[in-house]
Order: structure tokens, then sequence, then C-alpha cells
């Protein structure tokens, strides 16, 4: 099972294993580089890049997510700002925003690691910043009453075009698609609504395409203006399976079809047990949330979950009202969010969704002993011992009778029951 560079060995008894989930394998493109390139030129649901130039302008923004997201951009990129320039879009026209959502910024190596020095070296880099209002502007609200506030200099472009990659997302359905925009470039009171909503449905928003908050973010980016979206699918083992490239809707569906065949995760029962590894998103507990969501929803109620992470940022600089929640409640966040006691709404929406996690399941989370005073501040148990936890549980429950699931790569498993 994979923690971090190396992979920990998991004894389960052949008789008390009920299942083990992972991404399936679809067959890598061939000649990846055409492929890009002709998605880029054929765009589903809309004009080409082309059309687009001369209806709208030269001012060009990609959006870009972070380094906690597989995006093969090395691959992508380089053809994207061939085919801008090949329609009369000059590099000294076209900007790079980083769609952090409310993460911490990229620092100069990392972007050089992430995009490729080929392209930092030619175009302008920005980190969006959600926290400054300077750099936001108010664009209404959703039908639903969420404000609309987002990065003034993506809303300033003539052309905007967002570059991600699709896999199963708690709070979105699946990443991917409009979600460059809502959370990538909004500000706080924008992404902390979405994700408060998302946080009352828990149970049926992930691996769910048509759910009530892509619909709230895909208003939010028609809203704004988003031009074209560029998705990859991947492989667990990133190798590129698909590319699409078009409408930000139309063609994010048909990218999740691909999707749905590779990290759909059925089940006919639910365990007493289900140890879930947080690979790949595993670089912080606010990235962990995600696997740690899966497992309790494929895990009996009242069942055991070990979560394994290595989580070596621990709790994220940007949302230290993370770990001063601690262990409370849901029902206590939410009454301190209804009675203004909270500022990080953000931060309250992830915590509520560890509260599920530990008031539905009883959370073990295998990590290293510099994250043990947050793990247990946060409610959870602590080990540094993952078989030792597992035979514990199973001695809970009885050797006889106690049913173990596992999950491997579970930050990007979508549960489905048969």
């Amino acid at each position: 099972m994979n923690y971090d560079s190396k992979m920990l060995e998991l004894d389960v008894p052949e008789q008390n294993l009920a299942w083990v989930v992972s991404p399936q394998r679809l067959p890598p493109m061939e000649n990846e580089e055409v492929q890009i390139r002709n998605a880029i030129r054929d765009p589903i649901g809309m004009d080409n890049l082309k059309a687009l130039v001369k209806s709208r302008g030269k001012n060009t923004v990609i959006l870009v997510d972070d380094l906690t997201r597989p995006t093969p951009h090395k691959k992508i990129l380089p053809i994207l700002l061939e085919e801008l320039n090949s329609v009369g879009v000059e590099d000294s026209n076209i900007s790079m925003l980083i769609a952090l959502g409310t993460h911490r910024a990229m620092t100069p190596e990392e972007c050089t690691n992430i995009y490729g020095q080929e392209v930092v070296g030619r175009i302008k880099v920005l980190n969006h910043n959600w926290s400054d209002t300077g750099q936001l502007v108010t664009l209404g609200e959703t039908p639903s009453g969420i404000p609309i506030n987002v990065n003034r200099h993506y809303c300033n472009s003539d052309i905007s075009i967002a570059v991600g990659n699709i896999i199963p997302h708690i709070y979105a359905g699946w990443s991917g698609g409009a979600k460059m925009v809502q959370p990538g470039v909004c500000g706080a009171v924008t992404t902390a609504r979405t994700h408060l909503i998302a946080a009352r449905h828990l149970d049926s928003v992930l691996g769910n395409p048509e759910n009530i908050i892509r619909k709230e973010i895909e208003d939010i980016a028609g809203k704004t203006g988003l031009s074209m979206i560029i998705n990859t699918v991947l492989n667990s083992d990133g190798t590129l399976a698909r590319v699409v490239a078009g409408h930000p809707v139309k063609a994010h569906r048909e990218g999740v079809k691909v999707a749905q065949k590779i990290y759909t995760a059925s089940i006919d029962h639910t365990p007493d047990v289900v140890v879930v590894n947080a690979y790949p998103g595993n670089l912080d507990f606010w990235q962990s949330t995600k696997a740690l969501t899966a497992g309790t929803l494929l895990v009996k109620p009242g069942g055991d979950v070990i979560l394994v992470t290595p989580a070596p940022e621990g709790i994220p600089s940007s949302h230290p009202a993370l770990l001063e929640m601690g262990d409370m409640s849901s029902r206590d966040v939410w009454t301190m969010l209804d009675n203004g006691e909270i500022k990080d709404e953000v931060a309250a929406s992830v915590h509520i969704t560890m509260s599920y996690c530990r008031e539905k399941a009883n959370i073990h989370i295998v990590t290293g002993k510099y994250n043990k005073d947050i793990v247990e501040r946060l409610g959870f148990k602590y080990t540094d011992d993952l078989n030792k936890t597992l035979n514990e549980c199973i001695e809970k429950r009885g050797k006889t009778k106690c049913t173990i699931g596992v999950a491997t790569h579970g930050a990007d498993l979508a549960p489905e029951y048969k």
C-alpha cells in the first residue's frame, strides 16, 4: 500500500477479506502529442481557437491547478501555447494563473518543476490569492444566493482556458471542468459557501457529476466567462488515458465518462473495517480528507476506518482554524457558523467533513510521529503501526466475524454500491 516514496505491507487474513478496490487501468493513449493537439483543434461543443480569438480578442489567461494535482502540464501547456501562437495569440498576450483555491502559493521552484522551464520562461505566471480583496471582483450571486467573488485578472481576459484533470472529488462529484474557476480562482466567501453546501451532502456528491454543487460551480464559471477547458484523464500510474477539450460542461462530461471506468469502486456490501490510503492526495490532512471520506462511505456505520497518510505538511498554513476547532462535533461547528463565530468558513467546511467521518466510524490514522499531536487534537486515533492497528480491530470484532475492505488510492475513488 502506497505511503509516500515507500510501500507499507498490509497483512489481511484471507478469511476476513471482503474486497479490495483500486482504480482500473485503461489502455494509455498512443501518439499523445497528436491527440492532445487534435483535441484542442477540434473542441467538443464549441468553436475552435481561431474562431474564439476572432470573436473575443487575444488577451488570454490559462488557468492551471497546483502541485496537489497530477495534471500533466508539461505535456499539455507547450502544445496549447503553440496552438495559441498559430491563431495569432503571441506569448505577450498570454498569462498563466495558478488556480490555488485556498491552498498556499506555489514557489518559483515548484512552478518550474510542475509546469516546466519552457513554459514559465515564456509567459507570465501568477498565483491566485483568495484572501486579497484587491485581486477580486464581485459579479452578483448564483441562483441559490452565493456571492460570486472571483479573480480580477481572470475576469479581465478575452479568453480563459482551464487546464485540469478529472478524478472523483468529495465536494464537486468530479474534479476538472468549471472547478478551476470555483474554487480555483474565487474568493473565500464564494468557496466557503459552496463547500458548506457540499458538507451537508457528503453521501450524495462524490462520484455524481450532476450534483447540486457542480451546478453551482458551473453557474459561477458561466457567469464569469470561462471560455474553454482542456482536461486529462489519467490511469493511477500517471499514464494518459484520454484528453478532452472544449465547452466547460459538455467536454467535462465526456471526460467523466472515461474517468468513471477507471475510478468507480463497486462493492456489494460495507465491511466492519476499511483500510484506505490517501495516495496520491496525501500532502497534508486537508488533501487526505478525500480518502478519509471515501473510506467512511465504504465502511459499515460504527465500523473502523484505518487511513494511511504521511501528510508531511500537516495542517495547511493557510487554514490554522482547522486545528483550532480540534475535536468539536459537526453540530457545534454549524452552531458557531450560524452565530458568526468562525471567520474561516472554508476550514469549517473541511472540519465538518472530518467530523462527519469521526461521527460515523472509529478513525485510526497511520502517519509519522510528527503528526501525532495533530491527529489527536482532531479527535482521531494516532498509530504508526498499520498491521498492529488492523489486528486490534479484528480482535475487537472477532476473528471469525470481522470483515475487512481495502481501498488503495483512496483520494481517487468514487464508491458505488451494486
